[in-house]
């Protein structure tokens, strides 16, 4: 079973009618539980307004804060109430005849689920059941914590005893890292106030009452142990506890010749030349020329510093001006000042640069079946969809030696990997040659066409391990090594 906050009307999640009296602050708040069953899994929603109305009717939806990088205030509260709603739906709400019950294992992902772990350790300590239950916290990115100032009345507030308050207490900046103003392209590097202050951590004191610590790749884990930068301040708690790296996977669904993803040309590794169709039909639908020799390099995800985006962008506009010949598709949204940057680019290099500051899932894998390299410099990385979704298209990644894009990306034959991480904090020209660099080398390659195919079959053939089979076993073996029971 899956537990997620109701932001949207899903249109085919049910309203089960059962409802509960849960803690929310000093009040007391109803809450509905709506239920789907989808692709083996009870998909369980927590309906309460809380969490509708932050979305309602809006675009380019924030649900953690009306715009990025600030947080809506009543966020310890609405996720606090989460976290009860979770424990009264997995033990009292009937899905096929009976509820799930307390015999369970919990994975606690980030921040605002991380009070589960302190609240099912309370309720042992009172004597009120869960004694079989097993909690794993499963980081996704360790800089964001859920980080807030500390509040006399915390204990009050979110119904937990001193001891667990004091477990997450700590003077720390509210925000992880150097703090820059914010200018079009994040060039400043004025820094803005971020003193640390007395505050209280969710993820560490969830680190702290959980029975393992989950991450989502084997060198994001060994990154976030043994590095402070990393470890965003945490990396001797996580240390001291240990953390077990297991690779996302990708949907066995996503692959070039599934004609469920609405793919118009269907290909595979045996029929990669049927790539240069969609590619054609991209080029011409961005207004670009219909060339097959000038390589097509995409970008999608959050255009973000963590994501390189903003040495990327320099990079990029240094290969348009003096070559190789070369076409981006940029596809994702993110920091404003980023998004001007974007727009910039397509408004001076219409033909060959185009910005789509939104898209849907289709509209992803079309540009998968088209785009010949993809673009992924992150600063850090835990573990990247993108270069592993792509290498199923027989896209080659250009990524940074960091974290899940290292575990996944072999130099030379099944993508490229830059020479070095790029500076967490700065954008120096350094940083920016080096992508260029890597963009051609892959020209380069792009014209070899022998070695490219050879390069884009041996990604697809890799890119088919990278599977939710593989890490579902990992899982289910780490889980029984908590003591879980199978039921």
């Amino acid at each position: 079973m899956s537990i997620a906050p109701r932001y949207d009307q899903y249109y085919d999640a049910w309203d089960t009618e059962f409802t509960a009296e849960v803690p929310m602050g000093d009040t007391m708040t109803t809450v509905r539980f709506f239920h789907a069953f989808k692709k083996g899994v009870d998909r369980v929603f927590v309906d309460h307004p809380i969490f509708l109305e932050k979305v309602w009717g809006q675009t380019k939806q924030k649900l953690y804060g009306p715009k990025w990088g600030k947080d809506y205030e009543d966020n310890q509260l609405r996720f606090a109430m989460f976290c009860k709603a979770a424990l009264i739906a997995t033990q009292k709400l009937s899905l096929g005849g009976f509820p799930y019950g307390e015999n369970v294992v919990f994975v606690a992902n980030d921040w605002h689920a991380a009070l589960l772990p302190m609240y099912l350790k309370d309720a042992r300590a009172k004597g009120e059941g869960w004694e079989n239950a097993k909690c794993s916290m499963l980081l996704h990115n360790l800089a964001f914590q859920g980080r807030f100032p500390a509040d006399p009345k915390a204990a009050q507030r979110l119904h937990l005893p001193a001891s667990a308050i004091e477990s997450m207490r700590v003077t720390q900046p509210l925000k992880v890292g150097k703090q820059k103003k914010q200018t079009k392209g994040l060039k400043s590097k004025e820094e803005v106030p971020n003193p640390a202050i007395d505050c209280l951590n969710f993820v560490m004191g969830g680190i702290k009452a959980c029975d393992s610590i989950l991450t989502v790749s084997p060198g994001y884990a060994r990154e976030v142990a043994a590095s402070p930068e990393k470890g965003c301040e945490l990396e001797e708690i996580i240390t001291a506890k240990g953390i077990t790296g297991i690779l996302n996977g990708v949907e066995d669904i996503v692959k070039p010749d599934n004609e469920e993803l609405g793919l118009e040309v269907l290909f595979n590794a045996t029929s990669l030349e049927k790539k240069a169709e969609v590619k054609a039909m991209m080029q011409k639908a961005q207004g670009f020329a219909v060339d097959p020799a000038v390589p097509l390099f995409i970008f999608m995800g959050r255009l973000d510093a963590q994501k390189g985006v903003d040495v990327l962008f320099q990079a990029v506009e240094a290969v348009l001006e003096s070559g190789p010949p070369a076409q981006f598709v940029f596809m994702g949204s993110g920091i404003e000042e980023l998004e001007e940057v974007a727009s910039d680019l397509e408004a001076r290099f219409p033909a060959a640069f185009k910005a789509v500051l939104s898209f849907k899932g289709q509209e992803k894998y079309k540009t998968y079946a088209a785009g010949d390299f993809a673009l992924m410099p992150s600063r850090y990385e835990p573990c990247g969809l993108v270069q592993m979704e792509g290498m199923r298209f027989g896209v080659l990644p250009i990524v940074a030696p960091t974290g899940g894009l290292a575990d996944t990306v072999i130099d030379l034959k099944t993508g490229f990997v830059l020479e070095r991480e790029l500076d967490m904090d700065d954008i120096l020209p350094a940083d920016v040659t080096m992508i260029a660099g890597g963009i051609k080398r892959a020209a380069a390659l792009y014209a070899d066409k022998a070695a490219m195919r050879t390069m884009q079959t041996a990604a697809m053939k890799a890119a088919k391990d990278f599977s939710w089979v593989a890490a579902t076993k990992q899982y289910v073996a780490h889980f029984l090594s908590l003591g879980a029971v199978p039921r």
